[in-house]
């Protein structure tokens, strides 16, 4: 006969019972899968706005600090050459700072 034509077995108790099993592990993987890249997209938007403070405060102090030199050198071209290697460095450290940072959040994100 035609496998068309043979009728079709209402599914036992038993094969329903574990359909509902299958769909429920189902859902559930689905439902963790979906709050995980929910959770990563929090932490990724945390790290992006830490990297924006971070700048901010760099940029921050790098104009006090250039703000004090000229205060400090007072006009004397010299002075103002001197205290630039000082300004100059503390941009610098402030810059690998953040790119340290960068750094480790990236790394994070890739394991």
């Amino acid at each position: 006969m035609p496998q068309e034509l043979v009728p079709r077995q209402a599914p036992t108790v038993v094969q329903r019972s574990r359909r509902s099993r299958d769909l429920q592990r189902l859902e559930h993987r689905t439902s963790m899968r979906v709050a995980s890249v929910q959770a990563e997209g929090m932490v990724q938007t945390e790290k992006l706005q830490e990297v924006d403070v971070l700048t901010r405060e760099a940029m921050t102090g790098h104009a006090m600090l250039r703000r004090w030199s000229d205060t400090l050198a007072a006009g004397d071209p010299f002075l103002a050459d001197e205290l630039k290697f000082f300004t100059d460095t503390a941009r610098l450290g402030k810059g690998e700072i953040i790119a340290d940072t960068i750094d480790s959040f990236c790394r994070e994100s890739r394991r």
